[in-house]
């Protein structure tokens, strides 16, 4: 094979499913796809990744932790000495989805905050789940994994921002992940969401 270059990090959409339906999802996720990839194919692809110099493995969705197999696929890529990571949205976190965690190995959990209580909680269309990752942090934390907190920035979380970065540091989190929200799937009819010109030049360092 040729290649201008290889993939060292690779973001795996494992599913398309997903228990929530954020108002800014890029990838409209709710129900899975037709077509997606057998636990065979899955691993089959996973054994290519050696010969083009992956290093880690990012699982993402929709919602990966909803794919029933997640921890299979993850385990072979231990075997591979792979770095897995799981971007989740943190609404099935809990020991027992840790201790699988821990069981294979996983190299990090990245987990959404869109801002604080009632703002996160409007954007991710579930009423409650602030309090549930505020959970979640606390159990990947205790539990030693790298944990990364990563925030979408839109108009209704712009202004929360410091007091996030505070609630954070609280929380003893020293990775967060800050990123503007984009005009794809869900997120291109979420009009409330849209970041102005403006609202650009306020996220200069």
């Amino acid at each position: 094979m040729s290649f201008d270059g290889f993939p060292f990090v690779v973001g795996w959409e494992l599913t398309l499913v997903c228990n929530l339906r954020c108002r800014h999802c890029g990838s409209s996720a709710d129900l899975p796809r037709e077509d997606e990839l057998t636990l065979e194919e899955s691993l089959a692809i996973c054994d290519q990744f050696p010969e083009l110099f992956v290093q880690e493995v990012n699982f993402t969705g929709g919602e990966p932790l909803l794919r029933p197999d997640w921890q299979r696929i993850a385990d072979h890529l231990r075997k591979l000495d792979l770095k897995t990571k799981i971007l989740t949205n943190g609404v099935t976190l809990d020991p027992n989805i840790i201790a699988q965690m821990k069981q294979v190995e996983i190299a990090g959990v990245g987990i959404s905050l869109d801002g604080l209580e009632a703002t996160h909680d409007y954007i991710r269309g579930h009423k409650g789940l602030f309090r549930r990752v505020l959970t979640g942090i606390k159990l990947v934390l205790n539990a030693d994994i790298p944990l990364t907190l990563i925030t979408t920035v839109n108009a209704l979380n712009i202004r929360e921002l410091s007091s996030l970065f505070a609630l954070l540091r609280s929380l003893g989190v020293s990775s967060w992940q800050i990123q503007p929200i984009f005009p794809l799937g869900r997120a291109n009819d979420a009009a409330e969401l849209e970041l102005t010109q403006q609202s650009y030049m306020d996220l200069r360092p």
